[in-house]
């Protein structure tokens, strides 16, 4: 899974002090973009505006055989909903729905409803087809009528619905719907493709006037997300050395304030009492995580930025956190459960993520000064993985692995690594929870003791509630010993 969906996650509040202000990491090749480039086709058709339609293609079928087999086997393994030989339209919860959203903003792609990218038409509707995970790339006048989507009221909206004008062409425009702005239910945050570009963006209910007629739709194979174990107390949890001595110290961002907190470990288990590091704002960055990425030997800490989906580099100075410098200019929103550790063996911490349009584990190495061209490790299905990290060495090979929870059965599975960008595939990799791992709603891997082995510390907690922290001692011999409670509330 995607490390954390809160509705919380996507606050759009995103003011930090100092560590906010803006830089550039100077470094080669495609890695800079989380995904790649726009595959859409030259064709008449280019527009330009800032709302409304800008003109769309015909229905047409899911093109490229990568998109194609993607929609085909996810239409094939859900129940499914289909009035029309034309439309396949699987069974999507609604945080799938909104991280495939995630994936067209802010990565350069252009208005063109004679073009394509990942297999779905480069316009309004093309876009919401894609997100709904539809076999054909629908027309506004095209998705009542084939049975895709039916008519809601204004107060059943749910992230994942639609502001639908559905008359045809240039006339006709839809917009996903996020999330209410205040109480008032008179504007939301939602996710449209207009002729300047995929936005996500505050807009007034139910469109901006002049535009024609809006009404709020679902489509019909939308499903409610099972709603996991909340953590409003602390979430983002991840680890490193920030004080600079030589100890893992753990951070996270304080749910209510938005604000960075390190709590310094002391080496033996347990931490003291913590630090603020980010001033606010940070409720607005998801998938921390936390190595050295600029090669002098200090822990870096690497974020999302939601609004953008850019990569920022926040520098550790080895008593804090310096001005962050953009690694990633865009599409990092298509991209989750962020990872650190040296898995080719160079002596460079490497960061590992997760594509979610496809479930492919990507690998982008560390190269002393940025990230490197990436290379793909997994080939799928990581996107049914939820909180994915390196606690480091597990097994006493002095190699870096990982740890993640299988979001369908709660077990927990060690994938070990061998320093060469390679980690165990699914017939050899290691279980070292039986179950109820779902019921962790966040955790962090490092060496909290002090003698060279991965540790996990993690927050339990009850559904609306702040939980308890508690460490998982490594064994070394590939496992975990019980636990024990080092933060008894507020987590």
């Amino acid at each position: 899974m995607p490390r954390k969906t809160h509705a919380r996650s996507l606050a759009i509040a995103v003011a930090t002090a100092a560590s906010f202000a803006t830089g550039i990491v100077a470094f080669g090749g495609p890695a800079a973009v989380a995904a790649p480039a726009s595959t859409s086709t030259t064709a008449a058709g280019t527009a330009a505006g800032e709302y409304g339609g800008a003109g769309q293609g015909p229905v047409t079928p899911v093109t490229g055989s990568q998109a194609q087999a993607q929609a085909q086997s996810h239409a094939q393994s859900q129940p499914q909903s289909v009035v029309s030989p034309m439309v396949t339209a699987p069974s999507i919860t609604r945080s799938e729905v909104i991280s495939r959203a995630k994936t067209w903003v802010g990565i350069g792609l252009d208005y063109n409803q004679g073009g394509s990218h990942a297999g779905y038409r480069t316009d309004c509707s093309g876009y919401v087809s894609m997100a709904w995970h539809l076999s054909d790339s629908e027309t506004t006048n095209s998705f009542g009528p084939n049975g895709v989507t039916t008519s809601i009221a204004k107060s059943s909206l749910k992230s994942g619905d639609a502001l639908l004008n559905p008359s045809s062409g240039n006339a006709g425009h839809v917009v996903l719907f996020d999330k209410w702005v205040g109480g008032g239910q008179s504007s939301y945050m939602g996710y449209e493709f207009t002729g300047s570009g995929v936005h996500y963006r505050e807009i007034p209910y139910p469109y901006f006037s002049g535009y024609g007629t809006f009404s709020p739709v679902r489509n019909k194979s939308v499903k409610d997300d099972v709603t996991p174990p909340a953590d409003p107390g602390m979430t983002d949890l991840t680890a490193g050395d920030f004080n600079g001595n030589g100890k893992k110290d753990l951070v996270a961002v304080e749910v209510s304030t938005g604000k960075l907190w390190l709590y310094p470990g002391t080496g033996s288990g347990t931490l003291t009492s913590r630090t603020l590091i980010g001033t606010g704002g940070w409720n607005g960055m998801s998938n921390l995580t936390v190595g050295d990425y600029n090669g002098d030997g200090k822990d870096d800490l690497v974020a999302v930025e939601i609004d953008t989906g850019k990569l920022w580099l926040y520098p550790g100075t080895g008593s804090g956190l310096g001005i962050r410098k953009e690694i990633g200019t865009g599409g990092w929103n298509g991209m989750n459960s962020l990872f650190s550790g040296d898995f080719t063996g160079d002596g460079h911490d490497d960061l590992g993520a997760v594509e979610v349009s496809t479930g492919k584990l990507w690998l982008y190495p560390g190269v002393g000064s940025g990230l490197g061209t990436r290379k793909e490790i997994g080939d799928g299905g990581w996107n049914g993985m939820n909180k994915i990290v390196s606690p480091g060495d597990m097994n006493q090979d002095s190699n870096d692995d990982v740890v993640a929870t299988e979001r369908s059965t709660g077990k927990l599975w060690l994938y070990r690594g061998y320093n060469n960008g390679t980690l165990d595939g699914g017939s050899t990799r290691i279980l070292i929870g039986t179950g109820g791992w779902n019921g962790i709603s966040d955790y962090a891997g490092g060496d909290f003791t002090g003698d060279g082995i991965g540790d996990l510390v993690a927050v339990e907690s009850q559904t609306g509630a702040t939980g308890k922290l508690y460490l998982y001692k490594g064994t070394g011999n590939n496992g975990l010993t019980s636990r024990t409670e080092i933060g008894n509330g507020g987590w």
